[in-house]
């Protein structure tokens, strides 16, 4: 297992749930740590065969940081999504996003409206959340380890030709519907 990291991302972005921070901004930093195999990158030296591209990672966290949410937990998340759609072979993910001097806003809301300012206690430096996810899982049938995102990212949404019957049969026995691929294959008509 290797890491694949891009740390340091400075962005200005307009997330917050006061109406100043989403005017002015504020400046973030996001940090993305993923968990992927190199054999073969390494092997070839050749970036096609890299199975996580930092380029690609600053591209789809600089769209979601263009995208104004209330929450930073709403970020990380969309963050998570979209790079689980990009990167199908990702064992695991990390991302943090940090917003510095998350005090501005409120301290501009609070020259506005005094009377309704909650102030943050002493400096604060940064405000930040980070979500992790880990991918890989033990098949309930053959107990072999597999790459499974349990959402509509997940490699198993392109076999469309299990039966939901068949589907239902095995929530039930399986208490999923996750298998892995040699097993979920035995299944596929």
């Amino acid at each position: 297992m290797a890491l694949v990291v891009l740390e340091g991302m400075s962005f200005h972005a307009f997330h917050g749930v006061y109406p100043e921070e989403q005017v002015l901004g504020t400046e973030y930093v996001v940090n993305v740590e993923v968990e992927t195999g190199i054999a073969l990158a390494a092997k070839t030296d050749n970036i096609e065969a890299a199975t996580v591209n930092y380029e690609t990672v600053f591209q789809i966290c600089m769209a979601e940081m263009a995208q104004p949410c209330n929450l930073l937990e709403t970020v990380v998340t969309n963050i998570i999504q979209r790079m689980k759609r990009q990167f199908p072979q990702m064992k695991g993910i990390k991302v943090q996003v940090r917003k510095l001097n998350p005090a501005i806003g409120t301290k501009m809301r609070a020259l506005k409206n005094p009377e309704k300012y909650q102030p943050i206690s002493g400096r604060t430096g940064a405000a930040w959340v980070q979500d992790e996810a880990k991918f890989v899982t033990d098949c309930p049938r053959c107990k072999k380890p597999f790459l499974c995102y349990a959402d509509d990212t997940c490699w198993c949404k392109e076999l469309n030709n299990v039966h939901p019957a068949t589907l239902e049969t095995l929530k039930r026995q399986y208490d999923t519907t996750c298998l892995c691929q040699n097993c979920l294959k035995l299944y596929a008509g």
